[in-house]
């Protein structure tokens, strides 16, 4: 039988046998103990290695690569001057790099080794230790221990208040599936997202907005009418006794009109990050000047 394999070097056709001794293992497990993972269970033609999913989840997190460019990366280091010849198996690769990422998923979190034992909401989210926890990573008693910081809690104590980035992604509404009903979630809640029931009964009970916009651009405006709107939604709440900054990036805030820098310019927000930008400046800077006298050297040598 031929079998398709894909490994992180390219698509490669082999010729295999499988197993018929008696107590042998089903086709798709003797790929599995082989270190191959198959696109099929009833009758696998297609198997993709290992590292080759696991090179994909990073180059999908670190390089942005989508599972198209990935495949068609593997199919030129197969043959770069025909890659149309070789076998294309990136239906294939959308589903299993779902399959091994849920897998994945579930075995870093103690979910991987036993079925009876199920994840319940949220297990499957990575606990995020920048985010002040009392009695985690700050003290119990941190009410006593900012004496002069607790009145300025909810007005502005940039030490120990929240903080939430929300930005809108307006193109995500030109991908709607042809037929939603085929997306199924392998972790429906489980992480970090609502689950699809949830997130629906919200939608449908939620109430739309229609005020006039009092700017040209929208990241000023969702401040706005803010704690009414989540107070006429059942799902959402906001702590007792807090007080929302509202604040625009500076990416954006160049297409607002003049009275909204005065009004949400991070610049003016205690404790924003400006030393996070001249950190990158800095480090801009610095690889410039380690590289000048590399480039010199070559110049004058070249000369």
């Amino acid at each position: 039988m031929s079998l398709t394999i894909i490994h992180s070097t390219g698509v490669f056709t082999h010729n295999i046998l499988w197993c018929h001794c008696p107590g042998s293992l089903q086709q798709y497990l003797q790929l599995l103990k082989a270190g191959l993972f198959p696109a099929s269970i009833s009758r696998p033609q297609t198997a993709f290695t290992f590292d080759a999913l696991d090179n994909f989840l990073i180059d999908a997190l670190e390089c942005k690569t989508s599972a198209s460019s990935f495949f068609q990366k593997l199919r030129r280091l197969t043959n770069n001057a025909f890659p149309d010849t070789v076998p294309d198996r990136y239906r294939e690769l959308m589903r299993v790099s779902r399959q091994w990422r849920d897998l994945m998923n579930r075995k870093r979190f103690g979910f991987g080794h036993s079925s009876l034992v199920k994840p319940g909401p949220g297990n499957l989210a990575l606990f995020c230790a920048a985010c002040p926890q009392p009695g985690i990573n700050m003290s119990l008693h941190w009410r006593h221990k900012y004496p002069r910081q607790v009145i300025y809690l909810f007005h502005g104590c940039w030490l120990i208040m929240q903080r939430y980035v929300v930005d809108g992604n307006f193109t995500a509404q030109h991908m709607n599936m042809r037929q939603p009903h085929l997306d199924v979630s392998l972790s429906d809640g489980l992480r970090y997202m609502v689950t699809e029931a949830g997130y629906q009964a919200h939608l449908s009970s939620a109430m739309e907005s229609k005020d006039r916009s009092s700017c040209s651009n929208h990241c000023c405006q969702w401040c706005i009418h803010f704690a009414e709107r989540v107070a006429n939604c059942p799902g959402l709440s906001l702590p007792e006794h807090s007080r929302v900054l509202a604040a625009v990036g500076k990416f954006h805030l160049s297409a607002h009109k003049l009275p909204c820098f005065a009004r949400f310019s991070l610049n003016f927000l205690q404790g924003a990050g400006q030393e996070i930008l001249d950190d990158h400046m800095r480090d801009s800077n610095w690889k410039k000047l380690v590289g000048l006298g590399k480039y010199f050297v070559s110049n004058y040598r070249s000369d």
